[in-house]
């Protein structure tokens, strides 16, 4: 009688394997549904991949302009120069400006 499946076994750092354990618990799968999920996910990722990189070698390549040059070289010197602000320093930004106080409605639109 031979085997439907194959059998092996695989060698995770403890971390992982609390991780494995944490995940598959709140799945309610065995370690082997869950390996077997995973694996069906990576394997599809890399054959998405595959046909996004051909797509992406179809694609049409065009020499940058005389100004888009420029931009690029003038960003550069403006990095080396340490003329920048990190993305963490921008998200930053961006939020503490959404976070100021809005203004008041005027008293002539509040009485409905």
């Amino acid at each position: 009688m031979s085997r439907v499946s194959a059998t092996f076994s695989v060698s995770l750092p403890p971390k992982m394997v609390d991780e494995l354990e944490r995940a598959r618990k709140q799945e309610h799968r065995t370690r082997s549904e869950f390996v077997r999920e995973a694996l069906r996910q990576y394997m599809g990722w890399g054959a998405q991949l595959r046909r996004i990189r051909e797509r992406i070698a179809e694609l049409p390549e065009e020499d940058p302009t005389a100004e888009e040059i420029e931009a690029i070289e003038e960003g550069q010197r403006a990095f080396r120069e340490g003329k920048f602000i990190t993305v963490d320093k921008f998200r930053h930004a961006v939020g503490r400006r959404s976070q100021q106080p809005r203004r008041k409605k005027s008293q002539a639109r509040s009485g409905r």
